[in-house]
């Protein structure tokens, strides 16, 4: 990727940082004068597909937006550029020259109170110049604070939209998640874990690097309440009662809980505020003014070895002095006889002030050419190439591989133009170089007569067929079991690919991209698994979400220990544990279930219905009327 021109304006000069979701670069811009350098980061999107790709392109132009607002303050790396190129997407950004917040949290070494009173008082007005934009930072970490060399001050950075794209377009045939999990684990909340992030939860990140910086402990490593899930630290800190008061607020596992937001916590700092700043903040040793240069001892600089780039900035390096020849002994003076002529002693000054000049002229001459180029190969496991003899780091190349060189030496560097461009230093430490570490002499045959031979006929020579090029092949092969988890596999076949190959170039960045990938998730799961002994199921989740190698064994890793967490935290949220008798009451013997018997239904007492039965008929007695008397008497 180094000069590579991206938009046709910004050629990359040096790799930052790589991740699952995608990269971040120097880049010069060509069309400014002076060439500028800036930041650039790039975004892969995990699926090409025209849906993936129009909801990454929504997301990505949105994020481009707020950056640019978000850019209006001063200690916000401006928005200067951003475009689509290939299906992939970039942010250019200004580069802020200086070193991380990380750089000054040394662990075991706590910083004094007013030191992390200074630190408050400086991202907690950033805080809330970004909060009143309605923007989220969700990722405040002492990797994403820059502090610049020039005024000494603290810069936010990397806002996580790259991130935010990235995770949202690697959602497989699903609804869009309208928020996603975007932190580091350590210092992101639970409710961000859950993908709930709110003001506060930037309060609470930023609590948690004041307490690391007060502890010296690393937020991994901090100790919790098992009943209330609060962090143990105040033991750990040398700390006034009101400031600890107000970072436990800051920290407080409960959002609602919480400082609201930036302002409250500046206004709870009025009392705590020195009238003026501590003189020794920041304890930053990069802030002193660099030691002079040292004469170079006779064994090449341990500064030759492996520099890592930090990703969130570009720690300064310090100038590093070429090296000189060891002065050469002279030999003690012959005695002379007393009666020496003093012109001949005039004589022998000069002639050793000719050579002294001569001598001097030599060290100060002009890189040499040595003629017919060579190659070496590197024995170290990193050796830094350099932009010229002693100059900046532009790339390194692994043990093993073969480096061409131009025939051009100065002094103890030499120049090499494969399988990258740059300077290295010269020395048996670092390189297996012996054909070019001293010009092979050149000794002129004695001439001697010798007859001519006749001329023969010359046989004729076949042309051998071209070999075929199998490397890109073997990468592909290589590539597919780093893939499968088999990283010694992998980068033993791709070491196998020959120089003449035309992946080969492609090899040895994979290997170095393979090892360094390879590492980092390695110890992110360690990190992980050391939460999930704690029963911190928010902080294993958190980790199975947040960016990763681009590592399908590694995901998958990931996602089984966020699976098993996510059945745990279930498990325990359905069977509350039973409440804790107290000291004065006498625990309750277990009550046991009587199983329920049946009883009999009781008799009918109803009375029994007897059939009916008709009664007889009775004869009908017909009464004579009394007869009243008449007139027949």
């Amino acid at each position: 990727m180094i000069g590579k021109l991206l938009d046709g304006r910004y050629q990359v000069v040096q790799v930052l940082s790589g991740g699952g979701f995608g990269e971040t670069y120097i880049a010069q811009d060509t069309r400014r004068p002076g060439n500028p350098v800036c930041v650039v980061k790039h975004l892969k999107p995990a699926s090409r597909d025209p849906e993936t790709l129009a909801v990454a392109r929504r997301l990505f132009n949105s994020e481009a937006e707020t950056l640019e607002t978000l850019g209006d303050h001063p200690q916000i790396p401006r928005l200067l550029a951003y475009f689509e190129e290939d299906e992939e997407f970039y942010l250019v950004q200004d580069y802020i020259d200086g070193h991380t917040l990380a750089a000054e949290l040394v662990p075991g070494k706590p910083w004094q109170e007013s030191w992390v009173i200074q630190l408050l008082l400086e991202v907690l007005p950033i805080l809330e110049f970004v909060h009143s934009q309605g923007v989220i930072h969700r990722d405040v970490k002492p990797e994403n604070l820059l502090r610049n060399r020039q005024e000494k001050k603290l810069f936010l950075v990397d806002f996580g939209s790259v991130k935010q794209v990235s995770n949202q377009t690697a959602i497989a045939k699903g609804p869009l998640n309208p928020t996603v999990v975007v932190g580091t684990p350590g210092y992101m909340p639970s409710e961000q874990g859950r993908g709930q992030p709110r003001h506060s939860s930037d309060i609470y990140s930023l609590g948690i690097i004041c307490l690391q910086a007060l502890t010296g402990v690393k937020p991994v490593n901090f100790r919790y309440d098992t009943k209330t899930g609060e962090i143990l630290w105040q033991h750990l800190a040398d700390i006034s009662p009101e400031l600890a008061t107000i970072l436990n607020q800051m920290v407080l596992y409960h959002f609602r809980e919480r400082f609201a937001s930036a302002r409250e916590v500046l206004a709870a700092l009025q009392p705590l505020i020195p009238a003026t700043p501590p003189l020794d903040y920041p304890p930053s040793p990069e802030l002193s003014a660099p030691p002079p240069p040292t004469p170079k001892p006779a064994t090449p600089p341990l500064s030759e070895q492996r520099t890592v780039a930090v990703g969130g900035g570009n720690s300064p390096q310090q100038p590093t002095p070429r090296p000189s020849p060891s002065p050469r002994p002279t030999s003690p003076p012959s005695p002379e006889p007393d009666n020496l002529p003093v012109f001949l002693f005039g004589s022998a000054i000069a002639a050793i002030l000719a050579l002294g000049i001569g001598i001097a002229f030599a060290l100060r001459q002009e890189p040499t050419t040595l003629g017919e180029q060579r190659s070496c190969t590197v024995t170290v496991s990193g050796l830094n190439v350099r932009s010229s003899p002693g100059g900046t780091v532009v790339d390194v190349v692994e043990r093993g591989t073969v480096l061409a060189l131009t025939g051009v030496q100065e002094n103890a560097w030499v120049e090499i133009n494969d399988p990258v461009s740059g300077w290295v230093y010269n020395s048996e430490q670092y390189i297996d170089c012996d054909a070019v570490s001293q010009p092979p002499e050149v000794v002129s045959p004695t001439p001697s007569p010798s007859p001519s031979p006749s001329p023969s006929p010359k046989p004729q020579v076949t042309p051998k067929p071209k070999p075929v090029d199998n490397g890109p092949r073997q990468l592909a092969a290589a590539t597919e079991k780093y893939q499968q988890g088999n990283l010694e596999a992998a980068i033993a076949q791709a070491n196998s690919i020959g120089r003449t190959s035309s992946a080969y170039n492609d090899a040895q960045a994979a290997i170095r991209n393979w090892r360094s990938q390879w590492s980092q998730a390695e110890a992110k799961y360690n990190e992980a698994l050391q939460a999930f002994d704690a029963s911190q199921w928010d902080d294993v989740i958190a980790y199975a979400n947040s960016d990763l190698p681009d590592n399908r064994y590694w995901r998958e890793q990931f996602q089984q220990l966020a699976a098993e967490a996510k059945k745990r935290q279930a498990e325990a949220e359905k069977e509350p544990p039973p409440p804790q008798p107290s000291p004065s009451e006498s625990p309750k013997p277990p009550s046991v279930e009587v199983p329920e018997v049946e009883s009999p239904e009781p008799p009918n007492t109803e009375p029994l219905e007897l059939p009916k039965t008709e009664k007889p008929e009775q004869p009908e007695i017909i009464v004579p009327e009394p007869t009243s008397p008449s007139s027949e008497e």
